[in-house]
């Protein structure tokens, strides 16, 4: 028996292999290592009170320990009987689970593999994600575009914008390169990461042949080979295995056979200590000119058709440039002017090159026929002194120049950078054309084969078609603008600016956007613009809302939500960049009409250097100076987009006395029974705000339409600690409706220990609940039925009506900072369909190497049922965890900026095994205060007694909705007219009689009571 591989240390809710006869009768078991203290554990953490041995039974210890011998022993022989089958995948369908105590930690808790079951819900493969940092390319008849993403590549119609066909990698891997066949325009090369090439055929979608190399590509260029077959190619690439030297490589490819015909091997035609940051291959090969730092280097060689690709010699040259190369393109010029120039030396070139690069620095730099001019230089004649190598230099990029590409005829150069502005250089006159305004920077510019179009590659992750003649849009393509952080290339090297002086290595990347789930879609507060190569280049501030189909990961629409500078120049006098407000929290009513936002904004420190001395005074004027806007929107069916309806400045206000300083929002949630929203602030106070009728002289204001306006104001403020007022602040918090909005939970996070707080809504009663002290952070908050869901450093759910724990999960610690923590742990609830989601860190220690990959385990639970009912890992962190908004499910976006949806299968499959629950109690009236909870008795009145005979009918919470709104609008001032006054009295001429008193006294009553 040979010797058992260590088991990964895996961070979250940890699966493993272990049976027992409890879980088989549906109870969790508990092993304890010290059966002394089994009684005592049992009683802290057991499922079900009748589990609890009493007092009184005799020999307790001694069946304790020979049941805890006996399991044990099970578990050895179940290791044993492992070693000797394979290693299952952790998201294989047969899971086994059981709850256990870690050995010498009594309060540690784990989820290992006990119980098997069948998954009820499907994880279909996630869609979207980020578009890669390489060039879209056009087919030869410029019918269709190739966008690379992660993990596929579509094939989009130019004409119609359309999605054609899409083709990809397997999912456990992810494309680094791509680039079209020499040899048949109807095929292509994708290169993954692990060193796979495959061969793709575009009109069938069908993957033809796969090489593979052992070494990971970075970078792809096809060729063909000289005097080769014409069904075969020749791929350069940059490749890289672990540490090892940068090589570039070519490998002979040929078509036929079988496909999958194995290992391939190339041959190095160039090794480089420092990184290759990319290459381009001209003439057949014989001209290869690669990108390292500030270096440019020439390669060229004689092909023939006798000398094997092995025996090829190419002689390098180096050029020295001014500044850090961040993208450059070569253009071909034939045939040369005068060939005898060349006569005697050891070029045989029968054409000249022109290249263009551009710096990190903004500049670019323009060297004409570079290698001709090095090789005058080597042979040491007279026309070598007056060889020049320096370049003609064109500037107007404030920032690193992205991509910069020649034109077909070689008259015009074609820049773009972070300005989002297309520039168009002509060298012969130097004149420039721009076309700015185009929403983000532009990461990629692609000329097309005839010339008569230009494709670009937005960093808002989208792709647009330009025409040369009127330089409008004819295509257009947009995905999720979410940042992904799923980096495979280097990136730039990092420059200092006015808005940057050092590189903050220590500054942690924003995973978490808000994100809520609507009728239209997905809608995602997202930054104006993201880059995978300069990140630290661009904000992170959420100032767009962007929706976007759940299914396709296609936008539908995109609006501004704060003030933006979207199409100004979005720099200050001193070159200093303009901060926008960041949407930290929003949340979406039931019904879809309505959306609640708060952001935020404070002074960078450098606009506060003249009024401080110190960083510790900047932080203080910062805070001082911070603005915090609530703001309400409807959704405008005419226009398709969110009108603002009511802005409120600094929703919790500060208490008088306390130092400078506003109250920040910690979070913000939906009533999913009417349209109401709570917020939870740094005061300590729980705030509801509620829609009113905008009134004037007593008359409901009315917009175009006919339709009645509203103004969103607080109509009830619940104080939650009131040491608080005296200036102590909390760092965290989370707010959960009930399905039926008669129960608000809230928590006010801090380095002290914390407890829960149950809230009556409509009176603003609060009680705390034997939910704590807790410790830890607080990640998550839910109500689901009957319980009360917690998400810290453990999962604890709470029976609201028995008032006790009805299961508990410690959650394994991962090696991250605190502080990154609660990007990472998520909590998503269902309340009408019962069931709710985690995402806890999963850490996978890559083979070999001495690195770990990051993934996420999401477990679906059933809220009666400590057993889960879903599980599986992520391929990347998760960064964000909801409910669907109108089927049962979740949503999940991972750091790849990739959507997933995970739902219930339709198909009937075996339920899990469910855990004994205690009698239901028997079914009581509705109410809507929290006595029932804690089983005080009701306060009731007559108004009570009137809505109680409607609490067992299905529109009982309509009622009480509306007879609240009743008495709100009767403790409104109503203004009665002379007009209506003398309706009511003029009741027909003067010979007619009057009506009685009585019905006169009525009418009037009537109409000062607003009901006339």
């Amino acid at each position: 028996m040979g010797k058992r591989k260590p088991e990964p240390d895996h961070a979250g809710i940890n699966d493993g292999d272990h049976k027992s006869k409890r879980a088989r009768t549906g109870k969790a078991s508990l092993i304890q290592h010290d059966a002394a203290e089994q009684g005592q554990w049992r009683r802290n953490f057991a499922t079900d009170s009748a589990d609890i041995p009493s007092a009184g039974e005799k020999n307790e210890e001694a069946r304790a320990a020979e049941k805890l011998a006996n399991r044990l022993s099970k578990i050895e022989r179940r290791k044993q009987r492992r070693e000797e089958k394979p290693a299952q995948d952790p998201t294989s369908i047969e899971q086994e689970q059981e709850v256990i105590a870690k050995p010498g930690k009594e309060d540690k808790i784990m989820l290992t593999n006990k119980q098997k079951y069948s998954l009820p819900w499907s994880s279909p493969r996630g869609v979207g994600g980020r578009m890669l940092d390489l060039d879209p390319v056009f087919s030869e008849d410029e019918e269709y575009l190739f966008v690379p993403f992660k993990q596929f590549v579509n094939i989009y119609s130019t004409t119609t914008s359309l999605l054609i066909r899409q083709v990809g990698v397997s999912h456990h891997h992810r494309i680094s390169a791509f680039a079209l066949s020499c040899t048949d325009s109807n095929q292509f090369y994708i290169a993954a990461e692990d060193g796979t090439i495959q061969l793709w055929d575009i009109s069938t979608g069908e993957k033809i042949h796969y090489w593979y190399t052992d070494i990971p590509i970075y970078a792809l260029q096809s060729s063909k080979l000289v005097g080769s077959k014409a069904s075969q190619d020749l791929v350069y690439a940059i490749t890289r295995k672990g540490k090892r030297p940068w090589k570039i490589r070519a490998y002979p490819l040929e078509v036929g056979g079988k496909a999958g015909s194995g290992y391939t091997e190339g041959v190095t035609l160039r090794t480089s200590k420092e990184q290759i940051t990319s290459f381009q291959v001209l003439e057949h090969g014989r001209l290869i000119i690669a990108t390292s730092g500030s270096v440019l280097s020439l390669g060229y060689a004689e092909l023939s058709n006798q000398l094997p690709l092995s025996e090829v010699l190419y002689t390098w040259r180096d050029v020295e440039c001014p500044e850090w190369i961040s993208c450059f393109d070569v253009r071909t010029i034939a045939p040369i002017a005068d060939p005898r120039n060349l006569k005697g030396s050891k070029d045989s070139r029968t054409s000249r090159t022109a290249i263009v690069v551009g710096g990190l620095k903004g500049s670019l730099h323009v060297y004409d026929d570079l290698l001709g001019q090095l090789i005058l230089k080597e042979k040491g004649s007279d026309k070598a002194s007056h060889v020049d190598l320096t370049s003609r230099k064109q500037h107007w990029h404030r920032n690193a120049v992205l991509s910069v590409k020649w034109s077909r005829d070689g008259n015009y150069i074609i820049s773009g950078g972070l300005e989002t502005t297309l520039l168009i250089w002509q060298l012969e006159t130097g004149s420039l054309n721009t076309l700015p305004h185009l929403g983000a920077s532009l990461e990629a510019v692609v000329v097309s084969p005839s010339g008569s179009s230009y494709a670009i590659r937005l960093a808002d992750n989208s792709a647009m078609i330009i025409s040369t003649a009127e330089l409008k849009p004819t295509f257009s393509v947009a995905g999720l603008q979410l940042p992904s952080y799923d980096f495979f290339k280097p990136q730039l090297p990092f420059l200092s600016n006015v808005d940057v002086q050092e590189e903050d290595k220590s500054r942690s990347q924003r995973l978490r956007f808000p994100l809520v789930s609507g009728p239209s879609g997905l809608l995602c507060a997202v930054p104006a613009a993201t880059s995978s190569r300069i990140p630290f280049a661009l904000q992170q501030h959420a100032s767009f809302l962007q929706t976007v189909d759940r299914t396709s990961a296609y936008q539908l629409s995109r609006q501004a939500l704060t003030r933006t500078q979207a199409t100004d120049l979005n720099v200050g006098p001193e070159s200093n960049s303009i901060q926008e407000p960041d949407v930290v929290l929003m949340q979406i009513s039931r019904d879809g009409q309505w959306l609640a936002t708060v952001d935020e904004w404070k002074p960078p420190k450098r606009d506060l250097a003249a009024l401080t001395f110190n960083n510790e005074r900047a932080r203080e004027e910062q805070e001082r100076r911070r603005e915090i806007f609530l703001k309400f929107w409807t959704w405008d069916g005419g226009s398709q987009t969110w009108a603002l309806v009511t802005r409120i400045d600094d929703p919790h206000p500060t208490h008088i006395g306390v130092a400078d300083g506003k109250n920040q929002v910690l979070d913000l949630a939906a009533d999913a029974s009417s349209n109401r929203f709570a917020t939870i602030g740094q005061d300590g106070n729980v705030r509801i705000w509620k829609a009113s009728a905008r009134q004037r002289h007593g008359s409901t204001i009315k917009n175009r339409q006919g339709q009645g306006l509203v103004n969103w104001d607080c109509q009830i403020t619940i104080p939650l600690d009131p040491a608080a007022s005296s200036g102590q602040t909390y760092t965290g918090a989370k707010l959960a409706y009930s399905a039926d909005g008669s129960c608000l939970a809230a928590s006010l996070n801090s380095a002290s220990p914390w407890t829960i707080h149950l809230i009556d809504p409509y009176t603003g009663t609060a009680t705390t609940g034997p939910y704590g002290p807790l410790t830890g952070v607080l990640y998550g908050l839910g109500i689901i039925e009957r319980y009360l869901v917690i998400l810290s450093d453990q999962l604890r759910v709470w029976d609201l009506v028995r008032q006790e724990l009805s299961y508990m999960y410690t959650l394994k610690p991962r090696d991250n900072p605190s502080s990154a923590q609660p990007q990472t742990n998520h909590l998503a609830v269902d309340p009408v369909r019962g069931t709710f989601a985690i995402a806890v860190p999963y850490i996978n220690p890559v083979p070999g190497e001495q690195r770990t990959k990051d993934h996420s385990q999401l477990i679906i639970f059933q809220s009666a049922n400590p057993l889960p009912i879903h599980t599986f890992i992520t391929q990347h962190p998760v960064s964000n965890l909801i409910t669907i908004y109108d089927r049962p499910g979740f949503i999940v976006i991972d750091s790849a900026a990739e959507i997933q949806t995970i739902v219930p299968q339709r198909a009937t499959s075996s339920t899990p095994m469910t855990m004994a629950l205690p009698p239901t109690p028997p079914a009581t009236p509705l109410r809507r205060g929290l006595e029932n909870i804690y089983g005080h008795k009701p306060v009731r009145t007559e108004e009570h007694a009137v809505l109680g005979s409607f609490s067992k009918t299905k529109s009982a919470l309509s009622v009480v909705d509306h007879r609240i709104d009743e008495e709100e609008e009767e403790g409104e001032a109503v203004v009665v007219t002379q007009e209506a006054l003398a309706k009511v009295l003029d009741c027909g001429p003067a010979s007619h009689a009057m009506p009685p008193v009585r019905e006169l006294f009525e009418r009037v009553a009537r109409l000062y009571a607003g009901r006339g």
